[in-house]
């Protein structure tokens, strides 16, 4: 979902990320606010004094939005269910829970938190709006105040919205998974109305485009796309999760696997394992240990003239420098770790010894022929 991103905070051992599209909204929000929202409702102020109001309404929004996945994410941490951090991104903030819950009240604790937490924000920030307005406060402070009560009334509502994998969403999935005893059927069902809202999105945003709401419709374009996506996205990774729980890496990776030993020089390398093999990463190891891989990004990044003179030992990623996983190993803690590293294979030992290479298509094979033996349909 996200691309280059870097933390800013850790709040209670939950790290807060900002995905780069951040940035793009946040200047778009503070000059809406700026140009057009605060003016029309407050006139009369300064242009530096608008643009001021526009920053700390997107700063206090965005506050807003990580207490929002905070709730979220301490209700997660509660039931023991892991959490990789909270992220800012173009539509807002999403707290990634690597692991599904494994009750229906778990998932309904979990989902209704956000908006529990939003709705006690626009309370609570309602009445220093009322306070501020009796006690004479600058305008630009009631102002900025006010706009946040009211869009966290609004993110509650718009999060409520029983359309998966919106907050209201999980929590009709929890429902359905509650009355049926079927997490699956739950999540087809939540995720086909969670599609079916993008689309409706998507029809709103071409009539506004149409009727000459060129920048509405745009976003409500886009936003229908991603709501269709995430849907879509959360359905298959809810029905991988269900189908690697309790699996073991044993049972998927490919044993005894090529691995090259360090003395051999590049080019022979190259030509006997390379142009043989076909395959993009050796492991490789000495008296069946695993002391580091070499990859094809190492032999482009070796001049050719060179490839003669230098070692693989020379050039390959030693084993100090990647993660590797045991037999023993989760299938759902392996995929994690698979979408985390820039290569997408595994190196599987035992001790020091490679035993075998794991990579996601090896993870799917199963799930692959369960779709095929299921008639290609997750449920």
């Amino acid at each position: 979902m996200f691309g280059r991103r870097f933390n800013f905070l850790t709040v209670a051992g939950i790290k807060i990320g900002i995905d780069f599209s951040w940035f793009l909204i946040a200047i778009l929000l503070a000059w809406s606010l700026a140009a057009g929202y605060f003016p029309h409702y407050y006139p009369n102020l300064s242009v530096g004094t608008y643009w001021i109001m526009g920053v700390a309404g997107m700063i206090g929004l965005f506050v807003c939005i990580i207490l929002h996945e905070l709730g979220h994410a301490m209700v997660a941490k509660h039931y023991k269910l892991p959490i990789s951090q909270i992220t800012l991104f173009i539509f807002g903030g999403v707290a990634e829970i690597k692991k599904e819950p494994q009750t229906p009240k778990v998932e309904f604790l979990m989902a209704i938190a956000g908006p529990i937490v939003s709705v006690i924000l626009a309370g609570i920030l309602y009445l220093l709006t009322i306070l501020g307005q009796h006690s004479f406060w600058p305008i630009p402070i009631i102002a900025v105040t006010g706009y946040l009560a009211l869009i966290n009334i609004i993110l509650a509502i718009f999060n409520l919205i029983p359309a998966f994998p919106l907050d209201g969403g999980r929590i009709f999935r929890s429902i359905l998974w509650w009355i049926k005893k079927d997490s699956a059927w739950a999540t087809k069902v939540a995720s086909q109305i969670g599609s079916g809202f993008g689309m409706i999105l998507i029809f709103l945003g071409i009539f506004s485009l149409i009727t000459g709401n060129f920048i509405a419709g745009v976003w409500l374009v886009i936003l229908g796309l991603f709501l269709q996506r995430a849907a879509a996205m959360s359905r298959s990774q809810h029905y991988i999760s269900r189908e690697l729980h309790g699996e073991k890496v044993q049972k998927f990776m490919t044993q005894k696997p090529i691995s090259v030993p360090p003395d051999i020089s590049i080019q022979e390398f190259v030509d006997q394992y390379v142009y043989h093999s076909y395959h993009h990463l050796y492991p490789v190891t000495e008296n069946e240990n695993l002391i580091g891989y070499v990859s094809l990004r190492e032999v482009k990044l070796t001049p050719p003239e060179n490839w003669k003179k230098l070692l693989v030992k020379e050039v390959m990623v030693p084993a100090s420098e990647f993660k590797t996983v045991s037999p023993e190993t989760s299938a759902l803690q392996a995929l994690d770790l698979l979408n985390q590293t820039e290569v997408p294979i595994l190196l599987v030992v035992k001790g020091k010894r490679l035993v075998g290479v794991l990579t996601a298509q090896d993870l799917f094979k199963l799930i692959s022929i369960k779709l095929e033996l299921e008639g290609g349909r997750p449920f």
